[in-house]
């Protein structure tokens, strides 16, 4: 159920303050977040260039009904930016939850559905590509982040576990929504989340938090996950392109679109940025950019203009 929101009068003294330096964040309802980023990021980067404070909405998992919008700089400079706001979004509250605790108690299950290292907003970063669903789906991964060094040294940890008998299975029925450990290729061991539980096959179908993608399989081959090996945030970022759509009467890339897409991205130093939201599932739409060589390509528009797909302007 999406909570109610009314404007409210920020007051700096409620933010965090570090000598004039001060911290603010303001709750955005997930159907308004596309707005405030703006086409391309346009109003985003227009509240930058007028206040000259840092701003990006830092995502939270797309099934949630918010986002976090996070304004750091001088007192001027953040009561600029809430002046901005407020003229655009009348109805949204612009009260500071920087720092306040949750309003009911995080549980384990809560507490993991804020685990993802997502791409943060209004930012070019670079990226690889992880896992692959079709020419406008895919998973990142962020390679230059501090964390996923981490990564390998947990694959190796979670083998090493995993490879052990009499490791719990999951209690049925499974919990929609938990983290497991799930069998992967050559005898690895994976992070995974339940997405759907199937009772009458003992089946649930997984999504891959590190590595990307979705499966299905027996409940029996899962096994329960050591609270430690939760510490990492999970590193595949789901993300689509954005502008791009199938061609006209087609609900489906092609299979030549996803190679293409396949081939452009393949071992290629690539740079991302979120642009807006996908209304239906909340999911960043991305420009994506190819760095290999002497021009930076376009992923989008290339697709478009090899055409595998159309383009699709707001």
């Amino acid at each position: 159920m999406r909570r109610r929101v009314t404007r409210q009068n920020a007051k700096l003294g409620g933010a965090s303050r570090k000598s004039d330096h001060v911290i603010w964040e303001i709750e955005v309802p997930k159907d308004l977040v596309g707005r405030l980023i703006g086409k391309q990021g346009r109003f985003m980067n227009s509240l930058r260039q007028a206040s000259g404070a840092k701003i990006y909405v830092s995502t939270l998992p797309y099934f949630r009904d918010s986002q976090v919008c996070h304004i750091e700089g001088s007192s001027q400079q953040v009561e600029k930016v809430l002046s901005l706001i407020g003229k655009k979004f009348k109805e949204l509250c612009l009260t500071n939850i920087y720092g306040l605790p949750p309003p009911t108690p995080l549980t384990l299950h809560s507490l993991l559905m804020t685990a993802w290292l997502f791409l943060p907003d209004g930012v070019t970063v670079e990226v690889v590509v992880a896992h692959q669903v079709d020419a406008g789906h895919m998973f990142l991964q962020q390679h230059t982040h501090p964390t996923f060094r981490v990564l390998r040294s947990l694959d190796q940890q979670m083998y090493a576990c995993y490879s052990e008998p009499e490791i719990p299975t999951l209690p049925t029925p499974v919990e929609v929504g938990i983290i497991c450990a799930a069998p992967g290729p050559d005898g690895a061991w994976l992070r995974a989340q339940v997405i759907s539980y199937f009772e009458e096959s003992n089946e649930v179908e997984l999504r891959y938090v590190d590595y990307g993608g979705y499966d299905k399989v027996k409940t029996d081959t899962l096994r329960q996950i050591r609270s430690d090996f939760l510490s990492l945030p999970f590193q595949g970022a789901e993300v689509l392109l954005d502008n791009v759509v199938p061609l006209p009467d087609e609900d489906h890339f092609s299979s030549e679109a996803d190679a293409a897409v396949s081939e452009m991205t393949r071992g290629a130093a690539l740079v991302a940025q979120v642009t807006n939201y996908d209304s239906a599932t909340g999911l960043p739409l991305i420009q994506l950019w190819n760095l290999t060589g002497d021009e930076v390509v376009s992923v989008n528009r290339a697709l478009v203009e090899r055409g595998f797909a159309q383009w699709l302007g707001y």
